[in-house]
């Protein structure tokens, strides 16, 4: 009897035990490179370069050659956190143009409720930032961003692509039974190209030259911890129950000695590329980082989960924002365990990744961040989007194998991107229907994202003095004025607001307090002494100064009450000229 007894607990301990693993949601592990243009693997035809870990997992994975990604980081990268179009998250580009705004629901949010642990390593951008925020405020677990915040390649504990491999592994080796998503995001081989000399030096042997031995030494340092993370899950007995995502956030773009070309194409080559282009560039694609030409905008996509995903060839485009609502939908994420949000931009690819002939009817679309046909008005406060015009800008939408540019002044092109990935042979006048089609489309998606009104607009500092009340300085950053008055001007990505030189020049910024706080504020720049007096206005009222000099400007102190405080440098309008230009290089607000 007690024989037949522990038999029967036994199969019930079995019955359970099989029941929860077939209820476990599956662990996520997305993989994210830097700048690697479409060339820059040995997979995809390049003989230069050496990425062996990266070419096995090709051949374990369900491979899109055509994932369109954005053309810069921040634009991929909040597309990806939030399956949206990264226009509509008021992204559009990097630095001050890469602020994702606070409403927005990014991707930890959608697995936590179902038990997911969530964790980031690496370069985070502004998709996960939005100012004062930081991953964790966005809903991951934890952040480790290799003690240089992701953004370093060296840092003086050493390199950081090591550093974040060390941190994902321990995290992966710990996680026990819960499942996990885990974004992994290397700064490689974005630049400054620097690498171990380990790396650098069998290029040099070969006769590359050191911009080439410095780039693909380090994209091979990087291979290296891919292979690390991979061989980990391996270990961990957690490689059959991870779904393993590999891309890029956008092409490559061309350098020498260390120094962005420059190169911007429209319809024709602009002027010549640096002699190492052809061998990042080997099958000929046009365009660069910042365009929505494929080189600039296209990306493989590698998908490996063993026995639920068949290896191979996958021709279907799909977008980076497709990528949330895929990996909801292969790991079963049911919507009501979905987070509030706004409408995804992405659809899911689960038709493609489970039969390798599937193709579907959707269009991509894009908006050139850099070169001929960015927004007029990039870089600067834009109240309306619909006051833009479209004529000027560069726009694309791709619809299975068919890609249409609108170019600049209006000018109409349409690719078979099959047939001709070079983008050479425009057949818009051969298939005049289709590119009226296909224009009329990209026309509406961007008349859609201009209604909603939520990009091209600087956004105020929120200052969590409750929440952190441990915090005891802040900084307004530089380049997001809300407005610029008189004959100022600004930086896009580097450098400050610069003017300051006649009577009426203004930047107006904007601050929003959880609590009353009392500060100091300090302005740092250059030619405060030749410039005109730079006065601060809170609230409409005149700050006391409390010192002064050529490089620096304390006011104080500053009465910030709780909630919206504007804040202006401004030149009176009785003031004197100034015989230079001032430049204000940072703000920040001291207890």
């Amino acid at each position: 009897m007690m024989k037949k007894c522990f038999q029967w607990l036994l199969m019930l301990g079995l019955t359970v035990s099989c029941a929860n693993a077939a209820e476990r949601k599956p662990n996520i592990l997305l993989i994210v490179s830097d700048d690697q243009g479409y060339g820059d693997f040995g997979f995809t035809g390049n003989q230069v370069v050496q990425t062996p870990a990266i070419d096995r997992l090709s051949k374990e994975s369900a491979f899109f050659p055509y994932l369109m990604v954005g053309p810069a980081c921040t634009p991929t990268r909040v597309s990806l956190f939030t399956g949206r179009n990264y226009l509509d998250t008021g992204v559009w580009g990097v630095g001050s143009r890469g602020k994702v705004r606070r409403d927005e629901t990014l991707i930890p949010r959608f697995f936590t409720p179902s038990g997911y642990q969530t964790w980031a390593f690496g370069k985070m951008d502004g998709g996960l930032e939005m100012m004062e925020m930081t991953p964790i405020d966005r809903g991951f677990d934890s952040f480790f961003g290799g003690y240089g915040e992701g953004y370093a390649h060296k840092v003086e504990q050493g390199w950081t692509a090591k550093h974040i491999t060390d941190a994902a592994i321990e995290k992966i080796n710990e996680a026990g039974d819960e499942p996990w998503l885990s974004l992994v995001a290397y700064i490689i081989p974005h630049l400054p190209w620097v690498s171990p000399e380990s790396y650098a030096e069998p290029f040099r042997q070969k006769g590359y030259s050191e911009d080439i031995a410095q780039c693909y030494g380090s994209i091979k340092q990087m291979d290296d911890q891919i292979a690390r993370l991979l061989q980990a899950l391996e270990e961990a007995g957690q490689a059959e129950n991870t779904i393993v995502l590999f891309m890029s956030d956008n092409g490559s773009l061309d350098a020498m000695a260390q120094q962005e070309m420059g190169v911007w194409e429209n319809w024709e080559e602009k002027r010549p590329h640096s002699p190492d282009w052809g061998i990042r560039n080997p099958l000929s694609l046009v365009g660069r980082k910042g365009e929505v030409w494929d080189n600039g905008i296209r990306s493989p996509l590698l998908v490996r989960w063993p026995g639920h995903i068949e290896p191979g060839l996958r021709k279907q485009p799909v977008g980076v924002e497709d990528v949330l609502p895929t990996l909801l939908d292969v790991a079963q994420i049911s919507e009501d365990k979905h987070p509030q949000h706004f409408p995804f931009a992405g659809q899911s690819f689960r038709g493609a990744l489970e039969d390798r002939m599937f193709t579907d009817d959707r269009d991509i679309f894009r908006v050139a961040t850099g070169g001929p046909g960015v927004p007029v008005g990039e870089g600067a406060n834009t109240p309306d989007m619909q006051s833009l015009s479209y004529t000027s800008l560069h726009t694309i939408l791709r619809n299975g194998k068919y890609k249409f540019h609108h170019l600049p002044g209006g000018v109409l092109r349409l690719y078979d991107m099959e047939a001709d990935p070079t983008e050479k042979a425009d057949l818009s006048q051969s298939m005049a229907e289709r590119t009226n089609a296909m224009a009329a489309r990209c026309r509406a998606q961007w008349d859609a994202i201009a209604s909603h009104n939520r990009t091209f607009q600087m956004r105020q500092l929120k200052i969590n003095n409750a929440d952190r009340p441990q915090e005891d300085g802040w900084s307004i950053q530089v380049l997001q004025p809300l407005l610029l008055t008189g004959k100022m001007d600004m930086h896009d990505f580097l450098g400050g607001v610069k003017g300051f030189q006649y009577p009426g020049d203004q930047a107006d910024y904007a601050v929003e307090m959880q609590e009353p706080l009392t500060v100091s504020m300090v302005i740092e720049g250059t030619g405060f002494d030749q410039c005109a007096p730079i006065r601060l206005l809170v609230g409409g009222e005149l700050a006391p100064v409390k010192s002064r000099s050529a490089d620096q400007i304390e006011f104080g102190p500053v009465r910030l009450p709780k909630g919206r405080s504007s804040l202006a440098l401004t030149v009176p309008a009785d003031a004197a000229s100034g015989t230079a230009i001032g430049e204000v290089l940072s703000v920040e607000l001291n207890k």
